[in-house]
């Protein structure tokens, strides 16, 4: 599943790809990712306008267009943007087709699950980008805002849900999810289990350094074009401990166990996560 580093790589690969040329055309088939929309509404936002920017806000990207116009994608569970040559047929997989104008390969969206999301948000009266409401309420965004310590104690203070719990709600950190949260709190040396509001001010700090430690090695790994999400055929477990129950801890050789919280599985090592 696309957490906050691939959604960011994917956001370097769109704007390598799209940032200043023009969409030629644009394929829609219909499907669930067009909600509210239709394909013909999509491709006439579309055509014809050249792509000014391509931005992100936790797991949300935004592909900006000269006349302020923004297609909104999220990533969903499958979801993948990728480079094809424009003779390449469409898979069944695919929800939208770039053709671009000049000899340039096509930029497509696959999606196989269809849990991901494609939104067209018009311009204001002056041409100026506006801001959609599934952006509203968001926290800070770990890689654009940085991760501030102070702020997550704040936060936190007083929290009665676990600290792996409160690590997924969007509001606190945008675009942290399950697999990096559960990377950090390894890294800070953190039970799962420990509430939020009872974390010091020491731990808080670990777990800030943990955060940054996890995305900047995950997304230092997307060295290829293509992401290749973890469960995949061809994919490797590049994680430390997520995916990994029952095998030694790389820290100190316990035994990783796999608990649920929240309905979402956490790997943690119950020697050295106190």
């Amino acid at each position: 599943m696309p957490e906050l580093p691939e959604v960011e790589h994917a956001r370097r690969q769109l704007d390598a790809w799209l940032t200043g040329k023009t969409i030629a055309a644009a394929h829609a088939p219909a499907s669930r990712l067009l909600r509210p929309g239709t394909p013909a509404s999509l491709e006439k936002a579309l055509v014809g306008k050249k792509v000014r920017a391509v931005e992100r806000r936790g797991k949300w990207l935004r592909i900006v267009l000269h006349d302020g116009t923004t297609l909104h994608s999220h990533l969903g569970m499958t979801g993948k943007w990728v480079q094809r040559a424009a003779k390449e047929p469409s898979p069944k997989a695919e929800k939208l087709r770039l053709d671009l104008a000049g000899r340039h390969p096509t930029v497509r969206l696959l999606d196989p699950r269809m849990f991901g999301r494609l939104l067209v948000v018009a311009a204001d009266a002056a041409g100026t980008s506006v801001e959609p409401s599934h952006l509203e309420g968001l926290g800070p965004d770990p890689i654009t805002d940085g991760i501030d310590p102070a702020y997550l104690a704040r936060e936190l203070a007083g929290a009665k849900q676990s600290i792996k719990e409160r690590l997924l709600d969007q509001r606190l950190l945008a675009g942290i999810g399950n697999i990096q949260a559960t990377e950090a709190l390894w890294r800070a040396k953190l039970d799962p289990r420990k509430r939020g509001g009872d974390l010091t001010m020491k731990e808080i700090r670990a777990l800030a350094s943990g955060l940054r430690w996890t995305l900047e090695r995950t997304l230092a790994a997307q060295a290829d074009e293509e992401i290749v999400y973890l469960g995949e055929r061809e994919a490797k477990n590049i994680f430390k401990v997520y995916g990994r129950a029952g095998e030694p801890c790389p820290r100190c050789r316990h035994t990783l166990t796999r608990i649920i919280q929240g309905g979402r599985s956490t790997t943690f090592c119950p020697s050295c996560q106190v």
